[in-house]
């Protein structure tokens, strides 16, 4: 009787090991992130968006923006080596749009540009402010594609000082309002 509990545990414990071994997973293939929304120039280089998002992000106000850019810094041949992460971040935003172009030294305009470098030790984020330029949207009043251009000039931010030379930073992005 003991024999032939041992018996089919065994060939049960064999099915089931059998079983998951067999699994053959699909293989692995590196997602590449793209958005074919953009492109951005950061100090004379220019880089393809990764991610764009345009929200509306007070449900009372339906011209209220949020925007949200993301590039990946890196080169190919550091992508493909899985080098740690180096992407630019822009994130600004519009209470609401009361017009197509905003000129950074006339109009208070909510924004934080960041360089997010897993690979560097030292200094991993780098904030930027920017000190003069435009940015001009063409607003989709009813929904639909929206347009983002800009042509700013950043500095690094440390403690609230500018620090460093000046940085040309432009591009042109497009998303959805829905």
């Amino acid at each position: 009787m003991i024999a032939n509990r041992f018996q089919y545990s065994f060939v049960a414990v064999t099915i089931i090991g059998l079983l998951a071994g067999c699994y053959k997973a699909p293989e692995f293939v590196n997602p590449v992130y793209s958005c074919d929304c953009g492109t951005i120039t950061f100090s004379e280089t220019l880089y393809t968006l990764k991610m764009a998002e345009a929200l509306v992000p007070d449900s009372l106000e339906p011209m209220s923006r949020s925007y949200h850019i993301v590039a990946d810094l890196r080169t190919q041949d550091e992508v493909d080596a899985h080098i740690p992460a180096h992407d630019l971040t822009f994130h600004f935003s519009f209470p609401k749009l009361d017009g197509e172009v905003y000129y950074i030294e006339q109009q208070p305009v909510q924004h934080l540009v960041q360089v997010i470098n897993q690979g560097d030790n030292l200094f991993p984020i780098r904030n930027y402010k920017a000190t003069e330029g435009s940015i001009d949207i063409s607003a989709a009043d009813n929904g639909g594609e929206e347009t983002v251009e800009f042509n700013l000039i950043v500095r690094e931010s440390v403690d609230s000082i500018l620090v460093g030379s000046p940085i040309t930073f432009k591009g042109t992005f497009t998303d959805i309002i829905e």
